[in-house]
């Protein structure tokens, strides 16, 4: 166990500090460092624990650094991992929504802002890249092409909704499903037993089934009977969190029930969850509208999961009560927005381990796997869209301008410096092989001197 946690630790630490640019980012670096690097998964494996991650309720990048501790050392490790992975920024959001004061015209320096633009330059060509190699890989047939391609239209002409991403998924596997059921079931015609040495069957047969089941091995400390009941007491604890938001007197169980009741049903991850924190923070009272614009601002400069935003917002609640009530409250309010997330997978994935083995689940999973390859280009073209706080030459995106500093809204394509330091970091990460956390610093030294000659 102790070599667990060390294996673990030098993994995951240097992923919390890097880990800049959103979701996106994130999937993009989980790839490289444990597909490309470490070769702990395959990309078919990635793929669908990323598949799965996307379709359940919480943070996907989250989720997945989670589940590919999980799956390689057990739970231990796997909370381990996620505590590295969260808890840097998770503190760093609760102290300033503690102390932070009046709100009123504030806004992110310019400098940090400049930098934000260097970081986030080079997670749009992490998340290229990563786009890029999963779709080489997944969608080798006309079939998972036409699925990725579908999904990359629809998501990017429509607005999100909650169910849209979990929908795509669903239509990725019925896809497949349709064209399995079409071509005459030659899918289960692919047994496992050739995967396990079977010297019968053709040589074509034997090979796929062998691609199919050349993961490396999924280890697990505990049964699928028990992934049932950790979703059991997610249930449980949902419907305890429905209860306490509508009667509690106490706020700090309005504020842990009011997060874990989002966390269970955000899909989407960050972008979605602000409007809904918004509603539920602001709307009830607990942060003005300044305070928490402020901490928008901040929680997409740093590393880390969006969600740490959670821990934000529950101090904001709790600071009318002194400093330790708000420190209290970020910590409700930071367990409860990620916990149902963690939960449901934990659930999910014996279940996932028990079936997926299954030549109907495999055919099932090259669709949903070619959907979420969909959702990755969708993601470079949305962190594309949006990638830069201010422009080179020193003029602010609308929304910093107007004061709050909340979002970036310059396209990465208004800047062809950052344009050329994206190219140059997909090939550098992509084909010269240099660490995607060393083109990240170069980005940001990029961003910085950027700042002194604007």
């Amino acid at each position: 166990m102790r070599q667990k946690l060390w294996e673990v630790t030098v993994d995951y630490i240097p992923l919390a500090f890097t880990a800049f640019g959103g979701p996106p980012a994130h999937i993009a670096l989980l790839y490289d460092r444990f597909v490309v690097q470490r070769g702990w998964l395959s990309e078919k494996m990635f793929a669908e624990l990323f598949a799965i991650s996307t379709a359940l309720p919480g943070p996907a990048s989250t989720q997945l650094a989670y589940t590919v501790a999980l799956i390689r050392d057990g739970v231990l490790p796997a909370l381990w991992a996620f505590l590295i992975w969260s808890l840097p920024g998770g503190i760093v959001m609760a102290v300033l929504g503690t102390v932070v004061g009046d709100t009123r015209g504030a806004a992110l320096p310019r400098t940090v802002l400049f930098l934000e633009n260097g970081l986030a330059s080079v997670a749009v060509a992490l998340v290229a890249l990563a786009a890029y190699n999963l779709g080489h890989k997944l969608c080798g047939t006309p079939m998972t092409k036409c699925i990725a391609a579908a999904v990359f239209a629809h998501t990017i002409c429509f607005q999100a909704t909650p169910w849209m991403i979990p929908a795509c998924m669903a239509f990725g596997g019925a896809v497949a499903y349709a064209g399995h059921g079409s071509s005459g079931g030659d899918v289960e015609r692919q047994a496992p037993a050739a995967a396990a040495g079977s010297s019968g069957g053709s040589s074509s047969s034997s090979a796929a089934a062998a691609e199919a089941f050349a993961d490396p091995a999924v280890h697990f400390t505990y049964t699928w009977q028990s992934g049932v009941v950790v979703l059991a007491a997610w249930l449980v604890l949902f419907c305890g969190a429905l209860t306490l938001r509508a009667c509690a007197a106490s706020t700090a169980l309005r504020v842990a029930a009011t997060f874990f009741y989002v966390g269970s049903i955000v899909f989407g991850g960050g972008p979605v969850v602000v409007p809904l924190l918004y509603s539920y923070v602001v709307g009830a009272g607990w942060a003005e509208s300044g305070a928490f614009l402020l901490g928008l601002a901040v929680i997409n400069a740093m590393p880390g999961p969006n969600f740490n935003f959670a821990a934000y917002c529950g101090a904001l609640a709790m600071r009318p009560y002194g400093v330790p009530a708000a420190l209290c409250g970020a910590a409700l309010a930071w367990v409860g927005m990620f916990a149902p997330g963690l939960m449901l997978k934990t659930g999910v994935l014996p279940l996932w381990r028990r079936y997926r083995g299954f030549p109907l689940m495999q055919t099932i999973f090259e669709g949903v796997n070619a959907g979420a390859v969909g959702l990755v280009f969708t993601a470079t073209y949305e962190l594309s869209q949006k990638a830069l706080s201010i422009g080179a030459d020193g003029r602010r995106a609308a929304t910093a301008a107007a004061g709050a500093a909340a979002a970036a809204a310059l396209p990465l394509g208004a800047e062809p410096l950052y344009v050329a330091l994206a190219g140059v970091a997909f090939v550098a990460v992509g084909f010269l092989r240099v660490p995607a956390p060393l083109m990240i610093a170069v980005g940001g030294g990029v961003g910085a001197l950027n700042a002194l000659f604007a």
